[in-house]
């Protein structure tokens, strides 16, 4: 599975596995090179617009340390502060935004287009070759030349650290400054000693004038405003809150002056930042007012960074970073017929700098709940009693920045598909940071709510987390089918070279530029994570068996074998949350029922575990997880596969306690086809499958797979999240499984006919509805809608739906 988009994690496989074979000491100076991989990986992924929540929001991977953010909105009209934009909403006007082009390791480009504003920004983003030091050009194109917009950039820096003005402010004016340029000095020992902030303006640039108040310069726009205070490291992040407050407090004063009427004021002059007391802190809020269009540069420069970037330098290092994103893209994605037109090529690589331009860092702690029953049929979230624990820190991409800017485990291993096609060693760093959750009992949280900040953003019935809830293990799903392809083309190349890999290691700047892929160049830095990560993998593979186990005692099952039956955990009556389909139909709540969707996930897991075990020589391990899979795929055979629905289901107990099936056609029963457990001379299954999917009464729509048959009793009903409507994610996985079995040369000539027909006719629905409501609303969406395949629920909405680009990567025919 995943074989062409895979392919630059699986050349690393195979290099290890030769690397082993034929060198002397394939682990030579391992331990050096990973620590200096770890070091200048570490400085190339420093900085980012880590904040995803944000609009625009740099940050280091560095917790308390520094933030950033940038607040703008209509100063000429008194709704200003109802149309300010700081925090990405789904409802906010913003006809597009997101990274054009955009590499985490060197920067891009993100445009805004603000319609309610009637504004469009740029905003450039670039960073020193050492990752010290970044840049940010923001740009705004007024629809108006006449309209007044205030940009405030401001900046935190943790307690310990130092920030301050290096400008002086106009005489009797405190917090105004003069001229085009300003700077700020900082020291922080987390960031790595003293750096420098300078903000530039463009000499062209115009701005608003107070036509009433010239006695009164704290209130004239023409200036730079600036204003410190301190801000407890906590509640930083609330920066545009506290920007608000300190505009509302003129206006309160103005109401509350003897000598001044506040009817005199005029809305640009009200929404100035007036630092009247001299406050200063740890941070400082920069406000600039602009008549019509504008630019202006944020230099951030680490005083021990060889290389400084300048106003001088910026733009030709903006064009070198949007032409070394293009040029790697190139390499990385050759799309497939139809989809070589230059507007499909822009299309793929909006798509897959906006996924990684929400890819963010988050710590905090979570809160957990480790006393609530949770196997009970009248169970429901809102009985958990979260106690906070950690902090912890994680760095992932999210699905949605405006709706769910957090981690998601499930979503997470669908989201790295794209990003690891383009750069492997960004993907395994991602998968590090999930793996380093991984607790002592093997748990790891389905969402990650880190910190106030993300709490701010979730219902509070959905925060804390419970040790016994599972999700979809995709990032172990990644891995199996990583390693079956990676063995695949590792018997490839021994068949055809018997050339000797060269296992040495040589610590130098060149490796510098082969970030990206360095763990094809150097595989040892692999297997000494496999080595060192394997048993935390071992950990959350048995507390999956071990929490997730379903009932056998007292009922007279037929089983293949007692032990490897499963049912999700956590479920409520009319939802199951961890199963990652929520709303999917299911039977009534019984300790008795079992799963299809979670014996298929564990099996996906055990056949993961099997193959990790035998790349690091655990012979035994593996000879266990080999067994445990075909146990697992016996019982489902055995148990959950119904003649009656020619399917697999779900199954529950009747009144005298003799299984039966739930059967309800669609993403659920789809499981063990997409994830290949079907064998492949299984005919009749496949087939059956296959039916199903191609049948427009059932599962087929001109945009997609649906997720619930057409036929169902619940389809369309209720909340209607799971019960219809196209996800990309499954669509993706049904894509690659009919490659797989129409490639496959044990499968019958009919399956592979029919797999073949689905699969072109599939590929291009899929395409082309997802680049035609791009091209219309502006935006990829969570999942669309099966009558008229417009994009629905949450908007922005990159995750897994930004596995379009892998489907245009994809063959446009399997024969």
């Amino acid at each position: 599975m995943y074989q062409r988009l895979l392919n630059v994690f699986l050349t690393f496989f195979l290099t290890c596995l030769i690397g082993l074979a034929q060198s002397e000491n394939p682990l030579y100076e391992s331990e050096a090179l990973s620590e200096y991989y770890e070091q200048i990986s570490k400085e190339s992924l420093q900085w980012g617009p880590y904040r995803s929540n944000l609009y625009l929001g740099i940050r280091p991977r560095i917790p308390d340390s520094f933030l950033s953010g940038l607040i703008w909105f209509p100063a000429d009209k008194f709704d200003g502060m109802r149309v300010s934009r700081h925090e990405c909403n789904q409802h906010d006007n913003i006809k597009t935004f997101g990274w054009k082009r955009y590499d985490p390791r060197i920067g891009g480009r993100e445009i805004i287009v603000d319609g309610d504003i009637k504004l469009n920004i740029t905003a450039d983003f670039v960073k020193t070759d050492d990752g010290k030091s970044w840049a940010l050009k923001i740009r705004g194109k007024a629809g108006n030349p006449e309209s007044v917009n205030s940009v405030v950039f401001y900046a935190s820096v943790e307690d310990e650290a130092k920030l301050i003005l290096k400008n002086d402010y106009i005489e009797d004016a405190i917090g105004c400054l003069p001229g085009k340029q300003m700077s700020l000095r900082g020291s922080s020992a987390k960031l790595g000693g003293a750096f420098n902030i300078d903000i530039i303006e463009k000499d062209t640039n115009v701005h608003a004038h107070s036509k009433n108040k010239k006695d009164d310069l704290s209130f004239d726009p023409f200036f730079t405003h600036h204003l410190s205070l301190n801000v407890p490291q906590d509640e930083q992040w609330q920066a545009n809150d506290i920007f608000w407050t300190l505009i509302k407090m003129n206006a309160q004063e103005l109401q509350e002056s003897s000598v001044a009427d506040i009817k005199d004021y005029s809305p640009t002059e009200i929404f100035q930042l007036r630092n009247t007391q001299g406050f200063e802190g740890n941070t400082h809020f920069i406000q600039k007012t602009f008549v019509g269009d504008f630019e202006y540069s944020i230099l951030f420069n680490m005083n021990d960074s060889p290389k400084k970037l300048t106003d001088g330098n910026i733009q030709s290092k903006i064009e070198l970073t949007l032409d070394d994103f293009s040029s790697k893209f190139s390499s990385k994605f050759q799309l497939q017929a139809p989809y070589t037109d230059l507007k499909y090529v822009n299309f793929a690589k909006e798509i897959l700098s906006q996924l990684m331009g929400g890819i963010g860092y988050f710590h905090g702690n979570q809160l957990v709940d480790r006393h609530a029953e949770i196997d009970e049929v009248s169970f429901t979230e809102s009985k958990l009693k979260g106690n906070p624990e950690g902090p912890y820190e994680l760095f992932t991409s999210v699905p949605s920045r405006p709706f769910f800017a957090r981690g998601f485990l499930w979503d997470e291993g669908f989201q790295l598909l794209p990003i690891l096609e383009y750069d492997s060693d960004l993907a395994l760093e991602i998968v590090k940071s999930w793996f380093s959750l991984i607790d002592d009992d093997g748990w790891i949280a389905r969402e990650q709510i880190l910190g106030e900040e993300a709490r701010s953003k979730v219902p509070e019935q959905f925060i804390a987390q419970n040790p016994n809830i599972a999700n979809p293990p995709t990032l172990m799903m990644l891995f199996t089918q990583l390693l079956d392809d990676a063995k695949k083309l590792h018997e490839q190349q021994i068949s055809g070279s018997n050339e000797f890999i060269d296992s040495s290691v040589q610590l130098d700047d060149d490796l510098r530029d082969k970030l990206g892929d360095l763990h094809m160049e150097k595989p040892q830095l692999m297997i000494s994570y496999a080595e060192e990560i394997y048993e935390k993998l071992q950990r959350h593979y048995e507390w999956f068996r071990r929490t997730q186990r379903g009932e056998t005692e007292d009922l007279e099952r037929g089983s293949y074998n007692k032990e490897e039956l499963y049912r999700w955990k956590g479920r409520t009556k009319d939802l199951c949350l961890p199963s990652g389909l929520d709303d999917y139909p299911r039977c009534e709540p019984d300790i008795a029922e079992l799963n299809i969707d979670l014996m298929t996930w564990i099996a996906v897991m055990t056949r993961s575990m099997h193959r990790i075990a035998l790349l690091l020589e655990k012979h035994e391990d593996a000879e266990l997880y080999n067994r445990r899979y075909y146990l697992l795929v016996g019982n489902m055979n055995a148990l959950m596969w119904s003649d009656n629905d020619k399917s697999y289901c779900d199954v529950t107990v009747d009144d005298d306690d003799h299984d039966i099936f739930e059967c309800h056609i669609g993403y659920v029963t789809m499981m063990p086809f997409v994830h290949r457990v079907l064998p492949p001379f299984a005919t009749k299954p496949l087939l059956w499958t296959l039916e199903k999917i191609r049948d427009p009464k059932q599962l087929w729509s001109p945009y997609g797979i649906r997720s619930l048959s057409k036929k169902d009793a619940f389809f369309h009903s209720r909340e209607d999240y799971w019960r219809g409507h196209i996800w990309l994610n499954i669509n993706y996985l049904a894509l690659d499984a009919l490659y797989y079995y129409g490639k496959h040369p044990e499968v019958d000539q009919s399956v592979k006919d029919l797999a073949n027909e689905i699969y072109i006719e599939l590929r291009q629905n899929l395409v082309n509805n997802v680049y035609n409501e791009y091209q219309k609303t502006g935006y990829a969406w969570e999942q669309y809608n099966e009558k008229t395949g417009e994009g629905q629920r949450t908007k922005a909405f990159l995750g897994w739906t930004s596995l379009v680009v892998l489907m245009m990567k994809m063959p446009e025919r399997i024969f």
